[in-house]
């Protein structure tokens, strides 16, 4: 009677634990299947945003944003280097650096120094009228064609200097809401002999 009842009870024992060792089993794939769900579509939503200085939504997740967006980051990069004065260039090239990775800061600075120092130099004030706005097949690759117009001061006294056509190519990355201007460029015209 006692080696029935012990045999009965062991048997009993070795089903609990196969059917919590299976529910063990079964609730740690959930658990991966849940996070894995949960990574997923943390770094794939789409999240809408308008800007306050801009009236169109873009959309973004946590790798990129389209192309709206892109084109917005641009504009403000391009009002930041292009639309300056002696008295405003310092303070527009800090806030466009402040959206340079450190790694390529030292270039992109040189450039700005050289153009501050002439503007300065030359009371000089300019303008940027776009023209025309491209976003490239490139991610991140915009690029802004239009008329650079400059004037100089001096006093009372404003004198128009010669319009200027210009494009430029900027490179920008965003990246879990981090946006960073990689580089800045002007393209030069393509000149043909015959």
């Amino acid at each position: 009677m006692k080696l029935q009842v012990k045999g009965e009870r062991d048997k009993q024992l070795s089903y609990a634990f196969i059917g919590l060792s299976s529910l063990v089993f079964l609730l740690g794939a959930g658990n991966v299947l849940t996070g894995s769900l949960a990574w997923y579509f943390a770094t794939t939503q789409k999240t809408i945003t308008t800007p306050m200085s801009y009236n169109q939504p873009f959309a973004s997740d946590s790798s990129g944003a389209d192309a709206s967006g892109m084109t917005m980051f641009a504009t403000s990069f391009i009002y930041w280097r292009l639309n300056v004065s002696p008295e405003n260039i310092d303070n527009n090239q800090k806030m466009l650096l402040g959206f340079v990775p450190s790694t390529e800061r030292d270039l992109l600075k040189k450039a700005l120094d050289v153009e501050a120092e002439r503007i300065k130099k030359g009371g000089i004030t300019t303008r940027f009228d776009t023209r025309e706005v491209r976003v490239m097949a490139e991610p991140g690759v915009v690029e802004f064609n239009g008329t650079l117009k400059s004037s100089t001061t001096n006093g009372a006294i404003t004198t128009p200097l010669a319009d200027q056509e210009k494009r430029y190519r900027l490179k920008i990355r965003y990246e879990n809401g981090q946006v960073n201007l990689l580089d800045f460029s002007e393209l030069q015209p393509v000149t043909t002999t015959n």
